[in-house]
């Protein structure tokens, strides 16, 4: 049986108020960061060359990533005994979050938004249940762009005398090829610490840790894979919104560029990073040698342009928003039991 339902915890006066705050600091954070980076607004004015062919190919980066985004949420949920529920519904509150994040904290609309978001279309998984999957997700979203600046780092300021693009494809690989073993001990220890925080948290011991998923070889070779595709659809986004704003930045720059921007945003202080992402952007692009009309124009279209992709996916996948649940395997066999109807 459903649980009642009851107001979401997004929309509590304390939470709002906290939201609201940190919405504030973030506006503040990138208008400050915008007038100490700027140069005259002609030189900005100029720099702005609007293509819509590369906004449209932004757009199916944002798709991309969405697409194998809510694949791997719903084999984790599911993994995790989570009620099963249509892929449509994954895809929808997957670009939806990402949306509302915009506006609201990372953190919250993941931990708590996402599982509420389930229940509201049909799930009958408890919200805990439900939260559980975004920590190995967490952890993935971190150690691949981490991973990622550690070459950048090597090739950009160490110097090394490497192939910066025969370097990125061994890393890459090394990459998938110890995550693959190592993260059902990784999720596991992950799990078990975020059980442990909210035990603190709550300052109730008796509260049951997260479920432990049963992750083989094949299903974390699934996640890696689609983590790796992901953040594959993540660049093609950010290439596409800043070259349909005029800014051509080149593949090895864009490259380099972007797991600072990422890691940045999994800070958390402001909604989607606002104002932190930005300040990724602008130390990794002038790192890199990008000049300030173009570091301006580009962290404008960026931000710009994810709120105007996810709202799009969030709008085209809105027949998907509440679908009633499938009943699972054990569920269908009891159905079909000779007893069943006894």
């Amino acid at each position: 049986m459903s649980e009642p339902a009851s107001p979401s915890p997004l929309l509590r006066p304390g939470v709002l108020l906290r939201a609201a705050a940190q919405l504030g600091l973030g506006i503040g954070l990138f208008a400050a960061l915008v007038w100490w980076v700027s140069p005259s607004w002609e030189e900005i004015e100029g720099r702005i060359d609007i293509h819509v062919g590369w906004l449209l190919f932004g757009l199916t980066g944002s798709a991309m990533a969405t697409v194998v985004g809510a694949a791997r949420w719903k084999l984790l949920s599911e993994t995790m005994g989570a009620t099963e529920l249509p892929y449509g519904v994954y895809f929808h509150y997957m670009a939806m979050t990402r949306l509302v994040s915009q506006v609201l904290p990372n953190l919250l609309v993941d931990l708590v938004g996402r599982g509420t978001a389930l229940k509201h279309a049909g799930s009958d998984s408890k919200l805990g249940q439900l939260i559980a999957p975004v920590v190995p997700e967490r952890l993935l979203d971190l150690l691949l762009p981490l991973t990622l600046f550690g070459w950048a780092v090597a090739i950009h300021i160490a110097k090394l005398p490497w192939d910066p693009w025969w370097s990125l494809a061994a890393v890459s690989v090394l990459f998938a090829a110890l995550s693959v073993p190592l993260l059902r001990p990784a999720v596991r220890i992950a799990l078990r610490l975020y059980g442990e925080l909210r035990r603190l948290r709550k300052r109730d011991r008796s509260l049951p840790l997260p479920p432990m998923p049963q992750v083989g070889i094949g299903m974390s070779a699934r996640i890696v894979l689609y983590s790796i595709v992901r953040y594959i659809g993540l660049l093609i986004q950010y290439w596409g919104s800043g070259a349909g704003f005029g800014v051509w930045l080149s593949a090895l720059v864009l490259v380099s560029a972007v797991p600072l921007a990422q890691l940045a945003g999994l800070v958390g202080l402001t909604p989607g990073g606002l104002g932190v992402v930005e300040g990724g952007w602008v130390a990794s692009l002038r790192q890199l040698g990008q000049d300030e009309a173009t570091i301006v124009v580009y962290i404008a279209a960026a931000r710009l342009m994810m709120s105007v992709n996810f709202g799009i996916l969030t709008l085209c996948s809105w027949p998907w928003r509440r679908v009633r649940a499938q009943p699972n395997a054990d569920s269908r066999l009891d159905a079909s039991s000779p007893d069943a109807g006894e």
